[in-house]
């Protein structure tokens, strides 16, 4: 019985009500976020995070407005408060312009298999011929 109509954890809430004050108990269920920025923007922060979040790289790859990007960095950057959106509005845009640094910009090319090469080609018949 976690849910009771739209009472979540009511069971643990009825066992809880003896011996728990109840500020505790009926207390409105909140998720635990971790603070995102923390982990990026501290007195050691990787050169990437920056770098990636430029107003430049922003702009670049096209994908986010540099301008809201570059105020989310300078309301970081100088200790404001962030809520949960800042966070993971954060964590999105950081994390999308690291993909498409290494996975777009720099993503490594290989010399096309040429005739000459020992290729071994299989189907999905498990087939196998080289």
């Amino acid at each position: 019985m976690k849910l009771k109509g739209l009472e979540e954890k009511w069971l643990l809430r009825e066992v809880g009500r003896d011996w728990l004050p109840s500020e505790i108990w009926q207390r409105v269920k909140r998720p635990y976020r971790a603070p995102i920025h923390r982990s990026f923007f501290h007195e050691h922060s990787p050169e990437y995070v920056r770098e990636r979040l430029s107003e430049e790289a922003v702009r670049r790859v096209g994908l986010f407005q540099p301008a809201a990007v570059n105020k989310l960095v300078e309301k970081v950057s100088r200790g404001a408060a962030l809520g949960e959106t800042d966070d993971m509005a954060l964590a999105g845009i950081l994390s999308t312009q690291l993909l498409h640094y290494w996975f777009s910009e720099n993503f490594p090319s290989t010399t096309p298999v040429g005739p000459g090469d020992d290729v071994k080609v299989c189907r999905q018949t498990v087939e196998c011929r080289s």
